[in-house]
């Protein structure tokens, strides 16, 4: 008996469920007629005509809604400027122009340098900002400031110029030397520009030569970056001793030895930096092609192929060209009846052609092989009149010396630079958060 009322009551469940499902679904479908017809539901408007402000959208709706954002770093290369960058991403000419006009103020993007990194950020394919690192420290960001109108700001790592010395004896070369000392390469470089009159670094660098350089130096955030100007200079070369000192006077900035005379000279002692000569001036050398021995009058450099050749003085190009077993040849006349020729190049550099101009240290043609040679080498020569001297015995004089009228300003500032370089007086930072002696020996 109790079974069967179990039994029962299951079986009534059952033909309930139907009904109870029917029931419902015919409630939510009277709910739903009742809304769609309601003032309400068929308006966004209230009595006033006002709009009615939309509820808050779900998060997978805000995800759905918000706008792509892009990013494109361009390292720049010569070819590369900005309107070409703004025309690659699709950016209209005038609106090119507005961000360009917004910038100037700060930078010019008509002027972007090779090697660096221009950051374009774009919002739904249209331009949004711009970011271009234009110096160390510097940063140019250019933003969108409304639907046509753009601000540019600028930003700033915290920085300082510090002086430093930087002292190191030569054991191999004054490249490696000079870097293991704490010199950066472009200190090394202007070392070697500073005294190219009096040094050949190709041949004159002996073991156990010194230098000592009181340069500017970039700090940022507290920490050396970069060497900047050279303020002043020793090295002692073969136990003689070579001074420079930087002086801005009437005539512009330049170097000047202990006495006041401008380091500058008619030619430079050498066209390559940090080579080797592999054949000296000779008035029989035995030829290794040509196997006879024959006058060599010049010097031969060995250099690997492409390196740059600089002209050793300021002058005018008399012939650039292929000259027999020279291959390419350049020869330059000069203001002081020298002349220099330039030989065995494997190319000569765009704008040298006879009869352009050319400056002191501007690079006219690149070491090859041209010609008769046995290999990469520059082949260089000096004239004076119509005869050829040895490059290494010209004792040119200087081009300037210190006016009566700066003299003593000159002797005062040599000798307070001459007292940091010897460590009398010690050097001292004085801005910034950076309050350290910065006389070490290196940056």
């Amino acid at each position: 008996m109790e079974k069967n009322s179990v039994l029962d009551v299951q079986k009534t469940r059952k033909d309930l469920r139907p009904l109870i499902i029917a029931a419902l679904s015919g409630v939510a479908l009277f709910l739903t007629i009742i809304f769609f017809l309601s003032p309400e539901a068929s308006s966004n408007k209230d009595n006033t005509g006002a709009i009615i402000k939309a509820p808050a959208p779900t998060a997978a709706e805000a995800v759905e809604e918000k706008p792509l954002v892009s990013r494109y770093d361009f390292r720049l290369s010569d070819k590369n400027t900005f309107y070409q960058i703004m025309s690659v991403l699709n950016v209209p000419g005038t609106e090119a122009e507005e961000v360009r006009e917004a910038a100037r103020q700060i930078y010019d993007l008509k002027h972007l340098k090779k090697d660096t990194v221009l950051r374009v950020f774009t919002k739904d394919d249209l331009l949004d900002k711009i970011e271009y690192r234009y110096s160390d420290v510097a940063t140019l960001l250019v933003e969108r400031d409304g639907e046509d109108s753009f601000k540019a700001t600028k930003a700033e790592l915290p920085h300082e110029m510090m002086e430093t010395v930087i002292s190191g004896t030569i054991e191999n070369s004054l490249y490696e030397d000079g870097i293991k000392a704490g010199a950066d390469p472009q200190a090394i470089m202007a070392l070697s520009d500073i005294f190219a009159w009096d040094v050949d670094f190709a041949s004159d660098i002996r073991k156990g030569d010194s230098f000592s350089i009181l340069a500017e130096a970039l700090y940022i955030d507290g920490a050396p970056r970069k060497t900047g100007r050279i303020l002043g200079a020793e090295m002692v070369n073969d136990g003689k001793k070579y001074t420079a000192y930087w002086f801005e006077g009437a005539d512009g900035g330049s170097y000047y030895d202990a006495e006041g005379r401008s380091l500058r000279r008619t030619l430079l002692k050498s066209p390559l930096r940090f080579r080797r000569i592999t054949s000296h001036f000779s008035k029989g050398r035995f030829h290794p092609i040509l196997k006879r021995y024959r006058p060599h009058h010049g010097i031969d450099y060995a250099a690997p192929t492409g390196t740059p050749i600089e002209s050793a003085g300021s002058g005018r190009v008399v012939y650039a060209g292929w000259k027999g077993g020279y291959g390419n040849f350049v020869m330059i006349k000069h203001n002081n009846n020298y002349s220099t020729a330039y030989g065995h190049l494997s190319r000569i550099a765009k704008g040298v052609r006879t009869g352009s101009k050319v400056d002191q240290g501007s690079v006219i043609g690149f070491v090859g092989s041209t010609g008769i040679s046995t290999g990469p080498h520059l082949h260089y020569e000096v004239h004076l009149g119509k005869s050829l001297i040895n490059p290494l015995s010209i004792k040119a004089i200087s081009d300037r010396a210190i006016s009566k009228k700066e003299k003593q300003r000159f002797a005062a500032i040599k000798d307070e630079v001459a007292g940091k370089l010897s460590g009398d007086i010690t050097i001292t930072a004085s801005k910034g958060r950076v309050e350290k002696t910065a006389s070490a020996k290196g940056i």
